[in-house]
């Protein structure tokens, strides 16, 4: 079973520590953000707000007896307000959840004594740091509120290390004799005991498919409630897209069929083979089949079911139950990975099933003689069994393979798609007019696929196409689901579409626009798409999901590689995700970009480079470079191109699920104000995602939230102005200092470890004392340990020394001769 909560979960545990010490800006951050989820958090039965706020309570906002779509809805919110790396849940099986009456770990103000917020933060910040939280939940006994519930928290942040204590699991636990429940606080002592026992239960077998606590969690929900109600069927097909159908035997002539349904499962034979993950080719399989059933002859299509029952078949994936060849018995969903059950006496080989409908049907068709087959590819005969078993005709599109194109057209009368519709955002459009009638041509609805291409067109007065969207998601049929990807910097009027030989006769123009969905053909798209590209050139944009794989990177490999302790790390994060604006400064050296680059990838969790854009600012640098201006073409008129930042928060719209990071390098060698423009209020963090008009194109932008900016400043460099006050306020400001005196730095430079080079960093280390305590020139000045970081077999400390630090210092006291001789003479001496 893949339980997609748990890496996210165990992350926003690990961010949301961040507010341990001050809560405010998370407690104004939940009221500003999450309303219409938040109706139980009050501190009074009045409703009047909460001044302050637990860390379970928070957890508990998403772990409530509503839709998963709501929970991925505030994950979503969680996630670019923490930054969380991982992926949003896209199930949350296994996930206890709280009474609805008792929703908050920390009771009303009037029943809530002094401590009882700061004992939750408490048990909180040690189970996240891996401590021993003994001490802190015992201190727990006897406040409002808290008894078994603590436990369900403790499970939320760390699923593998914690049991939840909620009712189906005592349920359980009791009837397996773990342990019994007297409606008290449960100790530690006998909370470890608890989990000792039922660990051992599980490493033995006896409960089977189950080895881990979320596991057994899942089960007992299973046991209580039935399987009819374990998972909403369209969440797990959430879970994975691309559902495959199977047709499968439970047993010669369906023997094993009672035991299925009883205990929600499918299970096939072959149990001498053992455990088929323990295969790593289909090969090796069809060989041990051939070798322990040779009545099997080649073993060829045995081994193809046993390969795809533990390797291919997938969670959300459909399965007909079958017997004999012309009837079918039961319709279920996968609900998890493959288990190899030892302690059954046959069928070792299960999977969870939720049987959804239990039957007899006869079919026209003749079903395959295996015992389990892949139909997938056989839409027709899908289709068939779906109109049959669940009484439910679902057309199949025998195109599916070729995208379509669709002209939709939106009235500003109703609904304006220039103004109130953000790039990268979903719209559902719905099939029916505000009276309720069925749109012109309502058939395209139902036509239109993920994946097409939809060119937008805004009606009287606008009159233009005005950008270009994609269908996501097929219709429900209520609304049709449609992502904006690119807006039109010089939209196109129609009198062009009109009058084009190519277009005349296509849907939209022969219907005037009267409508809200016209298909195009192919050569009609190619036609809009040239008068598109006329004035509006190739967004620089990857719009299509990534897919590509990025090497893992952790706050470790940050400290491995950039010389800062982890309370520095910790400090950054924080300034960066509060503000979303971060300015390094310090000295030459300091390593501020390289410092940059690592601290974005350490919050992404991932060396994704195609999420950090680097560039560097200079004194010609100007808007038009950065947001947008015209620019010559080759024709010899001058067109409006779309500047870097204008370009990546483009891109970052599209993937607000991600994080997204532009470093600036010499950030204060710009005219600022004059480069940002009338962005400079939209990069605020309280101003992100509030649209203004845009000075060139006139039309509305925003920045998004999910992008962040790292500005990097040499505070050594006479030359250049104070960074001015109106952007200061927006960003806050790092001071870097040399890591010569890191750890990590002396990890680093001993592979190079010689007298000569311990006594370098010594006298550099000296040197930076003199400089800090020099009036004229301060801490901004001392010499930076990257001067030493790309040292390479045959390195020459002399080169180092002459003619990269000691210009430098010749640098600093070009009025005091003296000073100077003195100083790099010191450098000089530590050489001989």
């Amino acid at each position: 079973m893949t339980f997609t909560w748990i890496p996210f979960y165990k992350e926003f545990a690990k961010e949301l520590l961040l507010f341990r010490n001050d809560r405010k800006p998370l407690v104004d951050w939940i009221y500003d953000n999450l309303q219409g989820h938040i109706n139980h958090l009050k501190d009074a039965p009045d409703g009047r707000r909460v001044p302050d706020i637990d860390p379970f309570s928070v957890f508990a906002i998403i772990n409530r007896s509503i839709t998963w779509q709501k929970k991925k809805d505030i994950c979503i919110k969680f996630k670019n307000f923490l930054n969380v790396s991982a992926p949003v849940p896209q199930d949350f099986i296994g996930v206890p959840e709280m009474n609805a009456q008792r929703t908050n770990f920390m009771a009303f103000e009037d029943r809530r004594k002094d401590g009882d917020i700061e004992r939750l933060w408490k048990l909180f910040e040690d189970a996240v740091l891996d401590k021993n939280i003994e001490d802190s939940y015992n201190a727990l006994n006897g406040q409002f509120l808290i008894k078994y519930n603590i436990t369900i928290g403790l499970f939320w942040i760390q699923p593998d290390k914690y049991l939840a204590l909620d009712g189906h699991n005592r349920d359980k636990l009791t009837s397996l004799g773990i342990a019994s429940f007297d409606g008290n606080f449960v100790s530690y002592s006998e909370y470890e005991k608890i989990m000792k026992r039922l660990t051992e239960k599980m490493k033995s077998g006896e409960i089977v498919g189950c080895t881990s606590f979320v596991e057994f969690s899942h089960d007992a929900y299973i046991e209580e409630n039935g399987t009819k109600d374990v998972v909403k069927e369209d969440n797990l097909r959430k879970i994975n897209t691309s559902t495959q159908y199977w047709t499968f035997s439970p047993g010669e002539k369906a023997s094993k069929w009672s035991q299925c349904i009883e205990e929600g499962i499918m299970c096939i034979g072959w149990d001498e083979i053992g455990d088929l993950s323990q295969y790593s080719s289909r090969e090796d399989m069809r060989l041990d089949v051939k070798k322990h059933y040779p009545s099997d002859g080649n073993a060829k299509n045995d081994s193809l079911a046993l390969w795809q029952f533990a390797n291919e078949m997938r969670i959300g994936d459909i399965v007909f139950a079958k017997k004999g060849m012309t009837k079918i018995i039961g319709r279920g969903i996968v609900v998890s990975d493959y288990i190899y059950a030892p302690s059954r006496t046959t069928y070792k080989h299960i999977r969870k099933v939720q049987w959804t409908h239990v039957g007899e049907w006869t079919t026209d068709d003749k079903h395959a003689m295996k015992t389990l087959t892949n139909v997938t590819k056989y839409t027709d005969y899908v289709e068939r069994l779906k109109e049959i078993v669940e009484g439910v005709i679902n057309p199949v599109n025998n195109d599916s393979s070729t995208k379509q194109y669709w002209w939709l057209t939106g009235s500003p009368k109703y609904w304006s798609p220039s103004k109130n519709w953000e790039l990268g955002d979903d719209i559902d459009y719905t099939l029916y007019n505000e009276k309720g009638n069925k749109r012109r041509i309502f058939k395209h609805f139902h036509e239109a696929k993920p994946g097409d291409i939809v060119i937008v067109y805004e009606s009287i007065p606008v009159l233009q196409i005005v950008a270009i969207g994609r269908v996501v998601s097929e219709t429900d049929g209520e609304v049709l689901y449609i992502r904006k990807i690119e807006e039109l910097l010089s939209p196109v009027p129609y009198s062009e579409i009109l009058n084009n030989p190519i277009l005349k006769k296509s849907e939209p123009v022969m219907n005037r626009c009267q409508g809200s969905l016209f298909r195009l053909a192919n050569d009609e798209y190619d036609e809009v798409m040239r008068l598109i590209r006329k004035e509006n050139p190739e967004p620089i944009i990857e719009e299509e999901e990534q897919t590509e794989e990025y090497a893992n990177y952790t706050d470790e490999d940050f400290l491995a590689e950039v010389y800062m302790d982890e309370y520095q790390l910790l400090t950054l994060k924080s300034l960066l995700l509060r503000k979303k604006n971060l300015i390094l400064q310090g000295a030459p050296g300091v390593g501020k970009t390289f410092t940059a680059q690592r601290l974005a990838f350490a919050i992404m969790g991932m060396k994704d480079e195609s999420r950090v854009k680097v560039i560097q600012f200079h004194q010609n640098y100007s808007y038009e470079d950065f947001v947008m201006g015209y620019k010559p073409n080759e024709e010899g008129g001058f067109s409006l191109i779309n500047g870097i930042f204008y370009d990546f928060c483009q891109q970052a719209k599209l993937h607000r699920e991600m994080q997204y990071f532009l470093i600036i390098d010499e950030i204060n060698r710009g005219n600022m104000s004059k480069i940002f423009g009338e962005l400079l209020q939209l990069i605020e963090a309280d101003n992100r995602e509030h649209p203004i008009q845009l000075a060139y194109n006139r039309q509305r932008f925003s920045v998004p939230s999910n992008l962040y900016i790292i500005g990097m400043m040499n505070t050594a460099d006479r030359s250049l102005a104070m960074i001015d006050y109106a952007l200061r306020r927006r960003f806050s400001f790092y001071e870097m200092k040399p890591g010569f005196e890191t750890n990590a730095f002396n990890a680093y430079i001993s592979k190079w470890d010689t007298p000569q080079l311990r006594k370098l960093i010594k006298a550099i280390v000296e040197l930076n004392k003199v400089i800090e305590n020099d009036g004229s020139l301060g801490a901004g000045f001392c010499i930076g340990h990257s001067y030493l970081c790309n040292l390479e077999k045959d390195y020459d400390l002399n080169s180092i020394v002459e003619y990269d630090i000691i210009p430098m210092l010749r640098e600093y006291w070009f009025d005091n001769d003296s000073k100077f001789n003195q100083e790099a003479q010191k450098l000089r001496n530590a050489l001989l």
